[in-house]
């Protein structure tokens, strides 16, 4: 089922306005991140969603939110150019069913409608996603960014899909990342790139979806190659 966050959420309106899109396309999963609390204005807006806002699960980081996901999306209204568009790169809201294709439970992050999400956040997102609008005006309010995201899932008809197979968990999956940069960072590979291949490496991982067969595979090779190096 898929898990839509909200970091730093500034107003209870907009919560509720989310709760109420989410409803709409069947999805009934909220987390915040720290954020506003939900006042009457956030359930009145919310409609149908109320129960939504009375279920929804609050986390004080990111991390602790995407803890039992197995891919996270980022959202952002930024489309970089030059040397900066590697971090970001995003993607067309559209590709968004062929990301969590087979995926058991995503997690599509929506950052603070003052600023979006901060580096350090999107590093813990394989995937950013993008819509396009008017680059003079490319921020969305955040329950229409929401509406539109959902409703790219629903009508590609992910919401009723069966899951055909275990992908890893996020546990799983940052313990094959920290093995992979445990072995780099004992080659002379220069320090001041690692963080930026530690970002290039987790997304080329979610890309290739493995599930837990294929992941306790990679595990037993790169621990034959690190105890090969002893």
């Amino acid at each position: 089922m898929t898990r839509i966050v909200l970091v730093e959420p500034q107003h209870p309106g907009n919560v509720g306005a989310v709760a109420r899109a989410m409803v709409n396309f069947g999805i009934d999963d909220l987390a915040l991140v720290k954020g506003c609390e939900i006042d009457d204005d956030g359930y009145a807006r919310s409609k149908s969603g109320k129960p939504i806002l009375e279920n929804l699960s609050r986390f004080d980081t990111l991390e602790k939110a995407l803890a039992d996901c197995d891919v996270a999306i980022a959202t952002s209204g930024i489309n970089p150019e030059g040397d900066k568009r590697w971090f970001r790169a995003p993607k067309s809201v559209k590709e968004l069913p062929d990301l969590i294709k087979e995926r058991e439970k995503p997690a599509l992050i929506f950052g603070r409608e003052n600023y979006g999400l901060y580096r350090e956040e999107l590093a813990l997102c394989e995937v950013t996603i993008t819509i396009p609008t008017n680059p003079k005006f490319p921020i969305l309010n955040l329950s229409h960014a929401v509406g539109i995201v959902l409703y790219e899932i629903y009508r590609d008809g992910n919401h009723k899909n069966p899951k055909k197979r275990k992908a890893v968990s996020n546990e799983e999956f940052e313990r094959l990342v920290d093995r992979i940069m445990n072995l780099l960072e004992e080659t002379s590979y220069p320090k001041r790139r690692l963080n930026r291949s530690r970002t290039t490496l987790r997304r080329l991982i979610s890309r290739g979806k493995p599930d837990e067969g294929e992941y306790e595979n990679l595990m037993g090779i790169f621990k034959a190659i690190k105890e090969g190096k002893r």
